[in-house]
């Protein structure tokens, strides 16, 4: 069974009509006029044979003269196109799929079903869109990517990057307390620091719980970022007793905590500075989507779409 969900295509062929926004420009191209059109810049990365999924304006027609071959060229300002798309599977994203009172399947895979399908989908629509992608899985570390340069309609990648990052949490989940901590704890600053590193697109596409006290949303280190947020209602979470059974974080090992009505104030109090930051990220030209476990995520795939698309 695909990771991708079904409505997926049938945005995709919608969306292939559209024009995407450009990212933001440099200085440099704001002010001189011939930097304004794609595939001005003198910055010459490489040129390559023409593929299916390029866009024909991009041909060098005097190559093929030349040649009688098709080439494109590619340059590295073309590259700003491209997005990043990260995808939370540290174990807090469990509560996003657990059944009412907040109890886990306790099964890794399907714990991460919703995060995963929720990435996996994104990633394939902008691949099938022609947009150049790199994907990156992590929890406290990142823990795998996935660089597709030119996009690509097939979902095969896609599915095998997630299809070996739960063979790999099933292995470790068997295996010593070191290698299964790799997904307990979830760090969003290095995760983007990473992605940062190792890609020069300026767009971001985050899908995360974020539950992490550590992250700041208004320092990301990408111009154009979206917030994807999965999201149970903290009701559902209430197990509606004077105690919580929870995993600790270095161990693993289960343990009791106390709820009472300080233990709710408190959480209460961190959701509420976490919804104020990502909705001043907003006001400030971020895209920030909170989506809950029981609504349809193809209203939330046409939203994110349309927030990369004129």
């Amino acid at each position: 069974m695909s990771i991708i969900d079904p409505e997926c295509a049938g945005i995709v062929r919608a969306f292939s009509r559209r024009t995407p926004k450009r990212p933001p420009s440099r200085a440099a191209a704001g002010r001189d006029p011939m930097f304004r059109k794609s595939g001005a810049s003198f910055d010459l990365k490489n040129i390559r044979e023409y593929s299916s999924s390029d866009d024909p304006r991009r041909i060098d027609w005097r190559l093929e003269g030349r040649t009688g071959r098709l080439f494109v060229k590619e340059y590295y300002d073309e590259e700003r196109d491209g997005i990043a798309i990260l995808a939370d599977l540290s174990d807090s994203i469990e509560a996003f799929d657990a059944g009412g009172g907040g109890h886990s399947t306790g099964s890794g895979n399907a714990a991460r079903s919703a995060a995963t399908r929720f990435a996996a989908s994104i990633a394939w629509m902008l691949g099938a869109l022609g947009l150049p992608t790199m994907l990156m899985a992590f929890a406290k570390r990142p823990l795998a990517r996935l660089d597709r340069p030119r996009g690509g309609r097939s979902p095969g990648p896609i599915e095998s990057f997630f299809a070996g990052l739960a063979e790999s949490g099933s292995r470790n989940s068997g295996s010593s307390a070191g290698a299964a901590d790799s997904r307990r704890g979830t760090d969003i600053g290095s995760a983007m620091a990473a992605a940062r590193r190792v890609t020069r697109y300026k767009r971001i596409v985050l899908v995360s719980d974020f539950f992490d006290p550590r992250f700041k949303p208004g320092a990301s280190p990408f111009s154009h970022n979206l917030w994807i947020r999965l999201y149970r209602p903290f009701g559902d979470l209430d197990p509606g007793r004077g105690e919580v059974e929870v995993v600790d974080p270095e161990t693993g090992a289960r343990i009791r905590l106390p709820w009472d009505a300080a233990a709710k104030a408190a959480y209460g109090e961190r959701e509420r500075k976490l919804e104020s930051a990502l909705r001043e990220c907003e006001r400030r030209g971020a895209f920030y989507r909170l989506v809950n476990p029981t609504e349809s995520r193809a209203v939330a795939y046409w939203e994110i779409l349309g927030a990369l698309y004129a």
